[in-house]
């Protein structure tokens, strides 16, 4: 396969602000603290600066209340050991820093009285900046919506009327990093080293960025490669207290039949764990009254032993009040079921999320031109062989394998393909991720039919097919170790889906867990590090 072909492992060349937040918490789970990572940006901030400025030279360092300011805080302390006249100016009050890794860089400059000058900028129309030969910008970074304020905004104008170097800390302040937009006030930078990937927006604004230099933070590439807490911290939609019934998310769970009862109703109990508002179960008679001890599920009664073509019609206008769908969780291989999945599929809406799994899998076999980009597929090893006509590598082979999931998914119209496995590849094609939160024995029945569940209740929520099948694998990973810790190899799948919410509730709190984030024998894969300069085109 050429490069250009294979998908990018992780969150890809640029990060959103968003993603900057889920690597700081992915690399604290995998044992790099913030503290460290904000450490690190300090000093990378500083040996940048030490390039284009002599030694002894007068630096100021304007600094903010949140992680950005940490940021420059860090850089003077560096930029003070190597011999530069340090002063800080706070644009805030000490007690109103924000994170705690902040507050500590601030207590360690605090004690520094003879290398450090420090100033509280209490009316920020009398910064003066005459006299300095580098002014280092860390007053607001990715956080930024909407036009800076006082006392930001004076900040900034005093910055740009300086009559030196200007080096921005990640984003120029008053800039937008995801976009690129600056509705009032922003810093004209000469140089803006930005941490870990470039955002977006910088590459928008080259007469606001100047240089660009990607710095490191020491940020393990597998807090971008493997899912983790962070994706579920920053990326699940919350409830706010305006919310009304619906909302929320409402799925449609397809499946079960005579010979096959449980498994809708895990997926279904699984996708109402999620956080949904609604979920209608779908089912044969058989299926509806084992369900029928669960009250806040609605069922759908579909008369007969099976799916058949003849319930289509009524599906769809369920399909209507939902905002995904999930199909196939023991539906049964009977011709006229895979016939009434294949037709139902073909009329859903085109907008119309979709997760297909199980023995719905079999039906678009026969007929992959149905895949959409906006499908969800959740195969295992077996199921994937028996839908593409090959079988991917082993898992041991992880870059192999991430590239014949991959392929398909190009193949395919982008659908997001989730492989199943020891450790779970997500892919649409241009990106990819894995997933390796689990435990041995949740090779149990019901588990994958939680996680189509979990899938599809992300879909419902607004959350995109990629993201979601990321979040569902991890979730679904994360407690099936927490239901094994408690229960051993005697753990069952409602064991899985009753510990749903404790990851959901708190998915940072499981940070650092050995069970989440087991070593595998992998076979090694080449990180390839972000451009220090700028690239030359990224099609933006």
């Amino acid at each position: 396969m050429e490069d250009a072909e294979k998908p990018q492992l992780g969150l890809g060349d640029t990060i959103s602000s968003l993603d900057v937040a889920v690597i700081d918490a992915n690399s604290e789970a995998l044992g790099v603290s913030r503290l460290q990572l904000m450490e690190n940006a300090g000093r990378s901030v500083a040996e940048e600066l030490a390039r284009r400025v002599p030694n002894g030279s007068r630096v100021a360092v304007l600094v903010g209340p949140g992680g950005n300011g940490g940021d420059g805080l860090a850089a003077a302390r560096h930029l003070a050991y190597m011999g530069y006249r340090v002063d800080v100016i706070l644009l805030a009050k000490p007690e109103d820093i924000r994170s705690p890794e902040a507050r500590s860089m601030y207590e360690a400059l605090e004690v520094m009285d003879i290398t450090v000058d420090i100033t509280i900028a209490r009316d920020p129309r009398r910064i003066s900046l005459e006299g300095y030969d580098a002014v280092v910008d860390a007053l607001l970074g990715t956080g930024l919506r909407g036009p800076p304020r006082s006392p930001y905004a004076e900040a900034i104008e005093a910055v740009n009327r300086a009559n030196a170097l200007k080096l921005s800390v990640d984003v120029p302040s008053g800039l937008d990093s995801d976009t690129g937009e600056a509705p009032g006030p922003v810093v004209r930078a000469d140089v803006t080293v930005t941490l870990h990937k470039p955002k977006p927006g910088l590459f928008r604004r080259p007469d606001l960025v100047g240089e660009l230099v990607v710095a490191s933070i020491g940020a393990p590439p597998e807090a971008e490669i493997y899912v983790g807490p962070g994706d579920v911290a920053y990326r699940v939609p919350r409830r706010s207290w305006r919310t009304h019934k619906g909302q929320a998310g409402r799925v449609l769970i397809i499946g079960g039949s005579q010979g096959f009862v449980g498994a809708p109703v895990i997926s279904a109990l699984a996708a109402q764990r999620a956080g949904l508002d609604l979920v209608y179960l779908a089912a044969p008679t058989r299926v509806v009254e084992a369900a029928a001890r669960y009250p806040t599920i609605i069922p759908v009664e579909l008369e007969g032993p099976y799916l058949s073509p003849e319930h289509v019609d009524r599906l769809l206008a369920v399909a209507q009040r939902a905002d995904a769908v999930a199909i196939g969780m023991g539906l049964g291989l009977e011709e006229a079921t895979q016939e009434a999945v294949r037709e139902l599929l073909a009329r859903l809406p085109p907008g119309k999320p979709v997760v297909v799994d199980a023995d719905a899998l079999k039906a678009l076999s026969t007929s992959r031109e149905l895949i959409r980009g906006n499908m969800v597929l959740t195969p295992h090893e077996a199921e994937f062989a028996r839908l593409f006509g090959a079988k991917p590598a082993p898992v041991e082979k992880i870059e192999a394998r991430v590239a014949d999931a991959a392929q398909q998914a190009r193949l395919h119209g982008n659908a997001t393909i989730l492989l199943k496995g020891p450790v779970d590849v997500i892919t649409d094609g241009r990106r990819a991720r894995l997933n390796k939160a689990g435990a041995p024995a949740m090779s149990t029945g019901g588990t994958g039919d939680a996680l189509a569940g979990l899938a599809a209740a992300l879909l419902a929520k607004g959350v995109e097919p990629f993201h979601a099948a990321c979040i569902a694998a991890y979730v679904n990973g994360a407690a099936g170790a927490l239901a094994y810790r408690e229960y051993g190899e005697s753990m069952t799948a409602l064991d899985l889906v009753d510990r749903i919410h404790l990851v959901l509730k708190d998915p940072l709190g499981l940070a650092g867990s050995s069970i989440l984030y087991r070593r595998l024998p992998l076979e090694k894969t080449r990180y390839q590090p972000p451009t220090r300069g700028r690239p030359r085109d990224r099609g933006l």
